[in-house]
């Protein structure tokens, strides 16, 4: 999460753990970090073209 999401309104409601002007946790707003998601949830890595494409179109750019 980032800073944009902040609305002026820092108001914890330590019973809920969220800020009530953004939604963000405690832990969101002190800049704490978040773990990446599973690696299932990543995208999949590109595969790259078979030598005979390639060779015709080029292999591209990251």
């Amino acid at each position: 999460m980032s800073d944009a999401l902040c609305v002026g309104v820092c108001m914890i409601d330590w019973d809920a753990g969220i800020c009530l002007g953004c939604g963000r946790t405690a832990d969101e707003i002190n800049g704490v970090p978040i773990p990446p998601p599973p690696a299932d949830l990543q995208p999949p890595k590109p595969v790259p073209l078979p030598p005979n494409v390639a060779a015709q179109v080029g292999e591209g750019s990251d």
